[in-house]
């Protein structure tokens, strides 16, 4: 049997996303998020010429600050309206891409970014494992996402297509080693807080994959 593994969200939270896009960069959280890019831009380098993928790019919080790093970003998303958003602010380095991850990506890249789109996804141990067949050898990861909570950050999870409440590093650690990738850190990068009168902070982790490792097999290849 098949398995469908969901990128960001079910479809009526695809839809939710798509009608708030054009407000999205106003939501208090949104605002709370923007310094993030920064501080994430002051401990991870890239190079002029690298290719950055930036998973759930949604209106391009990170994928806005990267561009002008490197020569190229491609946007990520499953929101036709968030992308739409991201086009509209007219950086000419960064093309979007509204697909599933685990469809098949058409590209390698030297970087993989994200901010708040892990929590989204389903199959953790898939995502990371599409991440690691991604990259180049050598290529790096800087994802930014919850610690682990519980599930009171969003309050209304299913709705907003929440597949986990944060994450616990170890966890992911673990999660990353299996998927190819080594020298994972973690960070506190900010904290958000909520109306509901609770602070939330947020970890960035960063690793590399294996600069001498070869291509990986898709999933399929091992069926």
């Amino acid at each position: 049997m098949q398995m469908h593994h969901p990128t960001m969200t079910p479809d009526t939270a695809s839809q939710r996303f798509d009608r708030e896009a054009q407000e999205w960069d106003q939501r208090p959280t949104s605002l709370q998020l923007a310094p993030v890019a920064g501080r994430l831009l002051a401990q991870v380098h890239f190079g002029a010429h690298d290719h950055v993928l930036d998973f759930g790019a949604g209106t391009g919080l990170l994928a806005t600050a990267v561009a002008p790093q490197v020569a190229r970003v491609t946007a990520l998303d499953t929101s036709a309206g968030m992308l739409a958003v991201l086009r509209d602010k007219g950086l000419h380095n960064i093309d979007t891409l509204q697909q599933d991850i685990f469809e098949g990506l058409p590209d390698r890249y030297d970087a993989i970014v994200s901010c708040m789109a892990l929590h989204h996804v389903a199959d953790t141990a898939g995502l990371f494992r599409e991440f690691a067949r991604a990259l180049v050898p050598g290529g790096q990861i800087a994802l930014v996402d919850l610690y682990a909570e519980d599930g009171s950050f969003h309050g209304d999870n299913v709705a907003k297509g929440v597949q986990h409440f944060g994450f616990e590093p170890a966890m992911l650690e673990d999660i990353a080693h299996a998927a190819g990738l080594t020298q994972i850190g973690f960070s506190k990068i900010a904290q958000v807080h909520r109306s509901n009168g609770r602070s939330y902070p947020l970890f960035l982790m960063t690793g590399h994959r294996d600069a001498g490792a070869g291509d990986l097999p898709k999933a399929s290849d091992a069926a």
